[in-house]
Order: C-alpha cells, then structure tokens, then sequence
C-alpha cells in the first residue's frame, strides 16, 4: 500500500514536471508568421478576452488560458494595454506579452512642411490615413466649432496647421489629429509674439497672415526678416503688397501653375494686387521662423524685391532700381532662354 502511494506521487510529480516543461517550451517557442498581423486591444479589454482573441487569430495555437497564467506570471500588476498591434517575423507567447505589456503599438509618423496650404495638407492626410477622404478633411477644417478655438473667427484653419512632425495612433480621428495641430500652432503664437505684434499694429491673425506670405516668398531663413522689412514698410505707407503668392491662393482651385495678366487683375479677397492691405486671412502653414519675422523686421527702407533665380531675392528702395533688378535676374534670363531654343 505504502509503496502504491509513493508510486502515485512520483507519478504525479513526474507529471507536472513535464507540464511544466511543456508549457515552458509553449511559451517560448517561437515560429514565423507568414505575414504580418494585425491586432486590437480594445479600450477596456480583459486579459481573458485579449487571451481569446489572439486564439482566434491563431497567434497562440489555441491555447488562450495558459497564455493568461504565463502573463500574470509576468506581468502580475499589469493591464493589457489598448491600442493596434502588429506582429510579424519569428512570434511566440512569451514575444506577443512583451509587445502587448510595453504597450509597443502602431502609430502613424508624417510631416508637414511649411509652406503648405490646407489644400495640400489635406492631400497628404488622404495619403496618411487613406479611409478620410480629401474632402472630408477640408470639411472638417471648415467647422464653426474648431474654428471657434481660433482668433478672429477665420473662415478656416488655414495658417493654424502647424508645420511639424506628428505621431497617431492609425485609428485616430480627424477632429484629434487636427485639434492637435492647432494646439501646437497656437503654442507657437505666443504672448511674447502676440504682444510684437500688437506693437506693430498687427492681431494675432493678421501675425499669422503676414507669416505666411513671407514663408511662401522666400525659403531662406536670413532673408525672412528682411521680406518682412519690404511688406510692413509697404503697409505703413499704404502700399499695395502686390505678392503673387496671395493671387494664387485665391484661384487656388484653377491655379495651373502659371500666373498671368488677367490673374493679376482678377479681384479675389486675396488678390493684394487689387487690394489694400493684408488679406482677410493665412494662405500657407507658416514655421517659427516665419512667425518671428512677422513681427520682428529688420529696419530698411526697401519697397521692393525681385527673385535673383537661385532661391535669393534683390531688394530695392526704389521703382527704378527695382526694375534695373527685373530685368538683370527676369526678362534678360528669359530672352537669353527663348534665344537659345
């Protein structure tokens, strides 16, 4: 009896040692997967229902109740946490908890640059998240409610869109990635920002506006303050601003790449060569820099500025020496081109 007795226990330690030595190997063995997958933690999941769920997705090889025991082994205080999850190469158990208990999920990186319009801006947020159309982008950007976080109540976000890095989750919604945007704009447009700008008779919008035409004219970092200089000299004295990247924005939806005579002429609310003044609103993302400049111009006395070719401007005081520069860096480049073909 005695010896039937010590038979059963060293049978059934002899047992769990090889259930131990199997669910061991279960959890660490690994195996590549054919192809990646993709994985849901829904906000609120159970361990159990995230444990059943990878069954199903044949990530576990079905085994959904150990997979539970191995991760409160591991991780006895943590919470499964929520968001999407890709897995792919060589997986098994033990992988799947570490990414699902460092919360390692699939995020979205893009870039705007600045300089960008909404117009484009929504292009690329298409292309970023392909199941929001071009249009359902530009008609969120146009809600009264989002809108309302803005100065001066402008008829879009445009110039509020801040040319920056940003990181989402895949699922995010449009009204998030774009509240974010804003916020980060708005940090930019600071009091100390603000405050230059009132000094130089300018709101926080018209900041913003005259930003953004100076990030359309030039890319050159050291010429920004000077632009600036041309335009707020221009406003002082009551100076048309005459810049074509204003015309363009406000034919935006015909623009073809070129700008012609009839264009120039064409009233829009942001032709500046038949208006007076800033226009009603940004035409662009403006960067920091371009922002700084607004309200912070070098002292010259220039009116005017002509593209040298090379991403440089000449910048001018007078009509006359002006033109001597569009001809030199304009019209004799384009004959010498029209000659030559």
């Amino acid at each position: 009896m005695l010896r039937a007795f010590f038979g059963l226990v060293l049978l059934l330690i002899a047992t769990t040692a090889g259930l131990v030595v199997w669910s061991q190997n279960w959890w660490t063995e690994g195996w590549a997967l054919p192809s990646s997958v993709e994985f849901e933690v829904r906000e609120g999941s159970s361990l159990h229902t995230v444990a059943q769920d990878l069954a199903k997705k044949g990530l576990i090889k079905p085994h959904a109740k150990l997979f539970e025991l191995g991760w409160r082994f591991m991780f006895p205080k943590e919470t499964v946490k929520a968001g999407d999850y890709r897995f792919e190469g060589e997986i098994s158990p033990a992988r799947i908890a570490t990414i699902l208990g460092s919360g390692q999920t699939v995020t979205l990186s893009f870039t705007i640059p600045e300089g960008l319009n909404i117009y484009q801006i929504a292009e690329r947020l298409e292309n970023v998240f392909p199941k929001v159309k071009k249009q359902e982008w530009l008609a969120e950007m146009r809600k009264p409610d989002l809108l309302g976080q803005l100065p001066e109540n402008p008829p879009s976000v445009e110039g509020f869109l801040f040319p920056e890095t940003y990181t989402f989750n895949p699922r995010v919604l449009p009204r998030e990635v774009l509240n974010t945007m804003i916020q980060t704009s708005k940090k930019f447009l600071s009091k100390e920002l603000i405050s230059k700008g009132s000094s130089r008779n300018l709101s926080p919008l018209q900041i913003v506006t005259l930003a953004s035409i100076i990030e359309k004219e030039t890319g050159r970092a050291d010429e920004r303050p000077h632009i600036s200089s041309v335009f707020h000299n221009r406003l002082r004295i009551g100076m048309r601003l005459q810049t074509d990247p204003t015309v363009i924005y406000g034919i935006w939806e015909r623009y073809d790449g070129n700008i012609r005579k009839e264009d120039l002429r064409t009233p829009t609310p942001y032709n500046t060569y038949v208006i007076s003044g800033l226009p009603p609103g940004p035409i662009a993302s403006p960067g920091f820099a371009a922002l700084q400049a607004a309200v912070d111009p070098i002292e010259t006395d220039d009116l005017y500025f002509v593209s040298r070719g090379d991403g440089s401007h000449i910048f001018s005081s007078n009509l006359k020496d002006h033109q001597k520069g569009v001809y030199q860096y304009q019209i004799r480049p384009a004959r010498l081109g029209n000659s030559q073909r």
